[in-house]
């Protein structure tokens, strides 16, 4: 016991900021692991999604405060939702702590569906670029008779 006394008071501060990157480290691996879609928009996605409307709301002179402003905001709000989440698991309301922002997340039909209509999109786009090409390559081969034209009328003035 004594020796546990004496590393604790040898290495208090080492401790403590080892501590703090620990819980640093495992909030971030909790808003990594969440879903970031969601039909109903739980867990974190409500946070992150105001986030995202105010750094695009952001005045351009003072984007960069403004930016790290709307993100410290968006950490506070994650973590009331990590408080929100130990506080319902206390209260019975929940089987775990982790229960409100780490579920397997409701996806509507339509997301399902949407990279088959990218697809889609892709292929009508392809027709599209190669009308360009072809427009292009005729823009370039008259742009190079031009000139021979023009020469051909001068020669015969």
């Amino acid at each position: 016991m004594r020796k546990l006394y004496y590393f604790m008071k040898e290495y208090w501060f080492g401790f403590l900021i080892s501590l703090i990157l620990l819980i640093g480290f495992m909030f971030f691996l909790l808003v990594i692991l969440s879903p970031r879609y969601d039909y109903q928009k739980r867990g974190f996605i409500p946070c992150t999604e105001a986030m995202a409307e105010n750094i695009m709301a952001c005045p351009k002179e003072s984007k960069f405060t403004c930016g790290i402003k709307h993100i410290l905001e968006n950490t506070i709000c994650d973590a009331k939702i990590i408080g929100k989440g130990f506080s319902l698991w206390m209260d019975g309301k929940q089987n775990t702590p982790w229960a409100n922002y780490i579920f397997t997340p409701e996806i509507p039909e339509e997301k399902f569906f949407e990279d088959e209509v990218d697809n889609a999109d892709d292929d009508a786009n392809i027709e599209k670029i190669q009308k360009l090409e072809e427009l292009s390559k005729v823009k370039a081969d008259t742009t190079k008779e031009q000139p021979k034209k023009e020469s051909e009328n001068e020669q015969k003035k």
